[in-house]
């Protein structure tokens, strides 16, 4: 399927008389033998050249950033990109939209690429092209910028970010001069748009080996630039019966071994943010005393600076909130604590109790243990009542005007209210004829009038 992609694209641009390539990731991966799900070329043509080559052929194409010399194309159902070789993007001082510069040479397009991981290409004669020894830094897993990297990082911070989400996608090393000059740049991350930064984090936080790469970025303080509120978490101790790591290096413990899900990745790495602020000492015991409310507050402003989308906000301060409900679990609880838990938690209750799961893992073996066992006791009783989880109230509003004679307002919302609390605690059953939820609900009328 992708030879057939290649031979179709190098046929075309050949009758133009137009030199175009295989590049960067695509044949990155085909070295290491992953399946391809980008197609990236390089091609002499500028974009509104290329679009005229497409639309000459029949082929579907498509501006995705044609400011930036790049062409979207859609080939036996895959997508593919064509961008016209760059010589240069530049970002300037408090402008986050880069300057590219296009150019005439395929050799100075390779070189103004990120990492020379990145620089090898295949050319229509299918012979590799390794310029700045890709291919070598590939078989020995290292990062290196082609040239030299102070140069590459002010071209575009962006790339300061895409070390590590490599590092964090493919385990390779930083080389050390490399990681040297992004310490010394890493300011210019604030040059760049919340928009590209969050990507780049989604992508890396996903990774398989997303703890050395967080290691890394803490040690050169790139965190710090946006999100400096992570740093104070490094060397702040919580001795106790269940903690013996600092927060930072539980939080990367927590992360390790929470599932590749965005929202749970994230929740994971900020769930404790709000520790440094409520640290108590009290009769020689470290306590944070409603870490989770405040850690909820400021991920929600943290994830607002990263442009997140509402509902994820929503969905990743929520699970912070309630981190530590579920590890508060006792066999005491009865089926009516049970209900309102599985109530509360609503439709997020699977990743509250995942979170809760990845949260404990860092403790002592021995309690680690004793909390799995009782987190998977919860599990069970949750099962036995799991439809309370998407109740509503069996009377609607204007069931309630209807029966009682009354008029919209507060009253009805307090009804339900009350509804739906005795359903939750067991005295009314959850799917009955209205008439019981009306009794039930004249009661709690005439008591209110009182």
């Amino acid at each position: 399927m992708e030879m057939g992609i290649f031979k179709k694209i190098y046929e075309i641009f050949k009758k133009e008389k137009g030199e175009i390539f295989l590049v960067g990731g695509s044949v990155r991966d085909m070295l290491m033998n992953k399946e391809l799900t980008d197609f990236d070329f390089a091609t002499s043509f500028p974009p509104q050249k290329t679009r005229e080559i497409l639309n000459k052929n029949k082929i579907k194409n498509f501006p995705v950033g044609i400011a930036f010399g790049t062409v979207g194309a859609i080939i036996d159902g895959k997508e593919l990109h064509i961008t016209t070789y760059r010589k240069k993007e530049t970002y300037r001082p408090r402008n986050r939209k880069p300057t590219v510069e296009f150019g005439t040479s395929f050799e100075e397009d390779l070189k103004r690429r990120d990492f020379t991981i990145n620089t090898l290409a295949i050319s229509p004669e299918g012979k590799i092209i390794d310029i700045y020894n890709g291919a070598k830094d590939l078989s020995e897993k290292i990062i290196r910028t082609p040239s030299h990297p102070d140069e590459s990082f002010q071209d575009d911070p962006l790339r300061i970010l895409r070390a590590f989400r490599f590092q964090s996608q493919l385990g390779f090393k930083i080389e050390n001069t490399t990681y040297k000059s992004i310490e010394k740049n890493a300011f210019r991350i604030m040059y760049i748009s919340e928009e590209r930064i969050r990507a780049e984090m989604n992508k890396l936080l996903l990774g398989d080996f997303v703890i050395k790469a967080l290691i890394d970025m803490m040690n050169a303080k790139v965190l710090n630039f946006f999100v400096p509120e992570l740093y104070p978490l490094k060397n702040l101790h919580q001795e106790s019966d269940h903690h013996h790591k600092d927060v930072w290096l539980h939080t990367l413990k927590v992360v390790e071994n929470t599932p590749k899900d965005e929202t749970l990745r994230w929740a994971t790495l900020l769930h404790d943010i709000a520790k440094p602020y409520v640290k108590a000492v009290e009769k020689n015991e470290i306590h944070f005393y409603r870490h989770e409310e405040l850690g909820s507050k400021m991920a929600y402003s943290i994830l607002s600076r990263l442009k997140f989308p509402k509902e994820l906000k929503e969905d990743i301060s929520f699970l912070i909130a309630k981190h530590m409900r579920a590890n508060l679990y006792t066999r005491e609880w009865t089926d009516s604590a049970v209900r309102r838990f599985i109530k509360d938690m609503g439709h997020r209750l699977d990743k509250v109790l995942m979170l809760s799961r990845c949260d404990i893992t860092s403790y002592r073996k021995e309690k680690v243990r004793e909390k799995i066992k009782t987190l998977d006791e919860l599990g069970e009783r949750i099962k036995d009542l799991t439809s309370i989880k998407e109740l509503k109230c069996p009377i609607s509003g204007n069931d309630i005007m209807k029966q009682f004679d009354l008029s919209a307002g507060p009253m009805i919302g307090k009804i339900k209210d009350f509804v739906m609390n005795e359903v939750i605690e067991g005295r009314l059953p959850q799917d009955a004829d209205k008439k019981i939820y009306f009794q039930s609900a004249s009661k709690f009328l005439k008591n209110t009038k009182k």
